[in-house]
């Protein structure tokens, strides 16, 4: 999914899909070898779902 996307979604969104992704690098790194490829393009979703919960939360605090 396209970072802009993940910017349109919703807080609690967010962590929902935060949530599936850990779990899906957790299961990928577990077969290690066999599932880098999946485990390092989950990586990069976790992590721009972090920056952007971040963003979003800090955009609230502004806003409040």
């Amino acid at each position: 999914m396209p970072y802009s996307t993940y910017r349109t979604l919703p807080l609690e969104t967010l962590h929902d899909l935060l949530e599936s992704s850990v779990r899906d690098m957790l299961a990928a790194f577990e077969t290690k070898a066999d599932n880098m490829i999946a485990f390092n393009a989950m990586k990069k979703q976790v992590e721009a779902l972090l920056d952007i919960i971040d963003q979003k939360k800090k955009e609230n605090l502004k806003s409040n």
